[in-house]
């Protein structure tokens, strides 16, 4: 077992290294021909497997020649999701110089239901966005802030209206997106492989982190239904592009319950990353645009699930053999 999780964690290493090589003089990730609002996973990757100095110098052209006065990004045109991922990596650091401010315009566009859209200005929220932004609340300290966001992803939980499907929008007021409501209602098809299933994870592991910091147990059963409605999907659940944010959950679920449905299916997805790396170093659907920017920001991301399982798995394991 402890070759399985060294695999891991030489493949993130291997993920990072690959990104290192594109990084400029001046610490920034940006260059000819490259993505101008690609660089938020970054720091977060990076420091997880051991590489903080080019975190930090990353940060400092951040500060210097990203970070406008009210906390938002250049170049990001209000992707509340993209400044939650910068969120993490600044405040994990230490560089609240550009956590705190990230953090302050987050606020700033919280609908009144309690969610936030993917984009600031757009008439939904969504899961997405707002649960990664929770999950920087809390990193915060801001549990008030991360709680009004969790009533709301539990409120987008009890409107659901069809076992197969889940719906992950609201109005700015938390009426749920179905096709009652709008026409171009998103959800997750349990019949379909390939969904969003970022959509249910991010939510496991906010209601996981808000039990860790409050001590309430409450919040793992409410985490509980979004893992159970994971299980149902397709047979790629735990294979896709797109699982490593349930991952994650599942392994904070095993961490906190014991549950080893919920261990095995995080390791699936560990040893799918691991059996499927490219050369390269980074990872590419078959689906996805044959893109350096997918390369990069797949390395970048899913370097963050393998050290995360590869640590928190073992730690687990101690607890609950």
């Amino acid at each position: 077992m402890g070759d399985q999780f060294e695999a891991y964690r030489k493949a993130a290493v291997r993920a990072v290294e690959s990104q290192l090589g594109y990084q400029a003089a001046d610490g920034g990730f940006i260059w000819e021909g490259y993505a101008p609002d690609a660089y938020h996973k970054q720091c977060y990757s990076w420091t997880l497997s051991g590489f903080v100095e080019p975190a930090q110098k990353l940060m400092t052209w951040v500060k210097a020649d990203r970070l406008q006065a009210d906390g938002q990004l250049k170049e990001y045109a209000g992707d509340v999701y993209k400044h939650a991922w910068l969120f993490h990596g600044a405040h994990r650091i230490g560089r609240f110089d550009v956590s705190y401010p990230v953090m302050d315009w987050l606020r700033s566009v919280e609908a009144p239901c309690g969610g936030l859209p993917h984009m600031a200005g757009e008439p939904y929220c969504r899961i997405l966005s707002t649960c990664m932004a929770g999950l920087g609340a809390i990193y915060a300290g801001d549990m008030a802030f991360a709680e009004r966001i969790a009533e709301w992803t539990m409120g987008v939980l009890a409107q659901q209206t069809d076992d197969a499907r889940f719906y992950y929008r609201t109005t700015p007021h938390g009426r749920l997106i179905t096709p009652k409501v709008e026409d171009d209602a998103l959800f997750i098809d349990t019949a379909q492989p390939g969904q969003p299933y970022w959509e249910v994870g991010l939510p496991i592991q906010l209601m996981l982190r808000l039990a860790m910091a409050t001590g309430d147990a409450t919040w793992i059963e409410r985490a509980r239904p979004f893992l159970d409605f994971m299980y149902l999907c397709a047979e790629d659940k735990f294979t896709f592009a797109g699982s490593g944010k349930s991952a994650l959950g599942a392994a904070m679920f095993y961490l906190l319950t014991g549950d080893k449905k919920a261990r095995g299916s995080a390791l699936t997805y560990g040893d799918h990353l691991v059996a499927t790396q490219l050369d390269n170093g980074g990872w590419h659907d078959p689906a996805e645009p044959n893109m350096l920017v997918t390369f990069v920001d797949h390395a970048a991301e899913f370097a963050v699930w393998l050290q995360e399982l590869a640590s928190i798995i073992p730690a687990a394991d101690t607890l609950w053999g």
